[in-house]
């Protein structure tokens, strides 16, 4: 039986899944920062927002195909950017 790591690196697999994945958590992040007159709320959502965001970027870096330039610097963007929103999100 797949472990629960083992099934959030599969959802990275697929585009559409991942996309999902980057959707809900902007869609959370941006409820949650909209919402901060909630302060719990908006801090849950908050961070699982920013949890979602940060599996996006790290899935799609990870799940990039390719040799070329361009997809290298498009993994090295990913992982930038999901380490900038640890940084300012958490």
């Amino acid at each position: 039986m797949a472990g629960m790591g083992e099934r959030l690196w599969d959802i990275g697999r697929s585009p559409a899944q991942h996309m999902t994945v980057l959707v809900f958590g902007l869609f959370a992040l941006l409820t949650g920062i909209v919402a901060t007159s909630i302060v719990m709320a908006a801090l849950i959502l908050r961070g699982v927002g920013g949890f979602f965001v940060t599996l996006a970027l790290f899935l799609g870096a990870y799940t990039a195909s390719g040799e070329s330039w361009t997809t290298t610097v498009w993994r090295i963007a990913q992982l930038l950017g999901a380490v900038l929103v640890l940084i300012f999100v958490f």
